[in-house]
């Protein structure tokens, strides 16, 4: 193998390496909007719990 070759290939993992860190990028952030829907949701159900035990 020639160094043109090995610049070549370590391009392409390069960039292949780029894109799928981009794509775990994305992944992480849809997961993060996903956790603090949750963090949110369960604060609310929260909130009304002792309102809701209140009569009880």
């Amino acid at each position: 193998m020639n160094v043109r070759e090995d610049m070549l290939r370590v391009l392409d993992q390069r960039d292949y390496l780029v894109k799928e860190n981009q794509h775990l990028q994305e992944q992480l952030e849809e997961e993060r909007k996903k956790v603090l829907k949750l963090e949110q949701e369960m604060k609310q159900i929260k909130e009304r719990e002792p309102l809701s035990t209140v009569g009880v």
